[in-house]
């Protein structure tokens, strides 16, 4: 045989066996059987490596037959794969698909040259490998298409349609509060603390059809910005209008007593496909030794602490999961599961959220989440696996120090915890994030 083929051929079985590995080793487990990711993620890397070594064994045997058995499927598992992500995936993958189709036409000019002269297999044989590389080619992008858009959205809003334009507003609303028009956050100050609350929904990587953001394009995957187009004052506080693709708005208020309420919303006109997104962004710094306790677990406050990624020191999150059981849980390594719990409570659909800031064991600071229960999603996230959803509320210091500068990540449904660039949905409707920050009285 031509030595180019030859090396075409076992660079084939190399290829597959390596990336069979890493899939197996890196893809998030802990699926049930009855998950589509337990087949893709847990089975079929077995099967691929199970299915390179007999063609290995095959060809040091010199068993052409056996082996013209083995590589009749790789050709039609490409071809078909290309159609099948064309179809799925129509935009993303309306030029993309041209790779894996012209990948599998030349591993089939291959094949045919390859064994012109080679003795044959029986015909049947030969079929039967082709037509199982076609099924599974077909199956596996509809097995990686994304669920449907199942988040709940709130269905009111406030009424800001009386503001017309940017006028001369101030940022400062009450005594160590200010609001940043710009990025629609509200910082307050309580010395030493300091919070910052971007409480209005975002989307940072995006997909238009669902397809993993690591196949969409930089301009496409990062989508429009949010852009202020309205902004008044009032009494307590300021209302602001943005515009993107999607209508936003956030009223701040600064109360007595400390107490700083934020009353964001955002109108979706369609399904929003993403990967990343943030239901609300919360900063903190001034801290000693930070903690938190949930309202669900009051009793138990879970320290702060820095994470790597991919691999080291463990990730720590909380979700609500399909049975309202919320969990906080921490990660084996970097974000990979299997996900250890530190505690757990019971949280209703409709009820609100109540995160206590701990500084050295005293209670600094709380921070109510009104509406984030009654709008996530619950079903499993397919980059966390191990019972982890699709939503999440995720914690971590920035440095190695006790007192570096913290951050608490909440969605609705995303997938920034585990493995992947898997897309889940957002559905068309309008979103309200009604957040209160309360602050022991006291002097700055």
């Amino acid at each position: 045989m031509a030595a180019p083929w030859r090396i075409l051929w076992l660079f084939v079985l190399a290829g597959h066996g390596i990336a069979g590995v890493a899939w197996w080793w890196l893809a998030p487990a802990g699926f049930p059987t009855a998950h589509p990711r337990f087949w893709t993620n847990s089975i079929l890397p077995i099967a691929i490596q199970i299915w390179v070594v007999l063609g290995l064994a095959a060809a040091c045997l010199g068993r052409m037959d056996a082996l013209r058995v083995v590589l009749a499927v790789f050709p039609t598992l490409w071809v078909a794969g290309a159609v099948s992500s064309r179809v799925v995936f129509p935009t993303t993958f309306a030029k993309a698909a041209a790779f894996p189709l012209a990948a599998g036409l030349l591993m089939a000019i291959g094949f045919a040259t390859y064994f012109r002269n080679a003795p044959t297999a029986p015909r049947w044989r030969v079929r039967i490998a082709m037509l199982g590389g076609l099924l599974l080619g077909a199956t596996l992008p509809v097995l990686l298409r994304p669920y449907s858009a199942q988040t709940q959205p709130a269905g009111t809003a406030l009424d800001l349609g009386r503001i017309r334009g940017v006028g001369e507003i101030s940022g400062g609303i009450g005594e160590d509060v200010f609001v940043s028009p710009g990025d629609a956050s509200t910082t307050l100050r309580k010395s030493p603390l300091r919070i910052t609350v971007q409480p209005i929904l975002r989307f940072l990587e995006r997909s238009s059809d669902g397809a993993p953001t690591v196949f969409v394009p930089a301009r496409t995957r990062e989508g429009r910005v949010l852009s202020l187009i309205g902004a008044q004052s009032h009494e307590h506080g300021l209302d602001l209008l943005y515009k993107a693709d999607y209508e936003a708005s956030l009223r701040v208020e600064a109360l007595a007593d400390g107490v700083v309420q934020m009353d964001a919303s955002a109108r979706l006109p369609q399904t929003i496909w993403s990967h990343l997104n943030s239901f609300c962004d919360i900063d903190l710094s001034g801290h000693k030794r930070l903690s938190l306790s949930f309202s669900p677990c009051p009793q138990t406050q879970v320290e702060v602490r820095p994470m790597d990624y991919p691999f080291g020191r463990p990730l720590r999150f909380a979700f609500l999961d399909a049975a309202s059981r919320f969990r906080v849980v921490e990660a084996t390594s970097g974000e990979k599961g299997p996900f250890h719990e530190l505690a757990s409570g019971r949280l209703g659909r409709s009820e609100p959220l109540s995160i206590t800031l701990h500084d050295q064991g005293a209670a600094v600071a709380k921070i109510v989440l009104e509406d984030w229960s009654s709008q996530v999603d619950t079903r499993l996230s397919p980059t966390a696996g191990w019972g982890a959803p699709v939503n999440a509320i995720e914690f971590c210091l920035s440095g190695d120090e006790a007192a570096s500068s913290a951050s608490i990540y909440i969605t609705l449904a995303a997938t920034s915890v585990g493995r992947g660039w898997d897309c889940v949905g957002h559905c068309a409707g309008l979103y309200r994030n009604r957040v209160r920050v309360e602050l022991p009285p006291g002097g700055s």
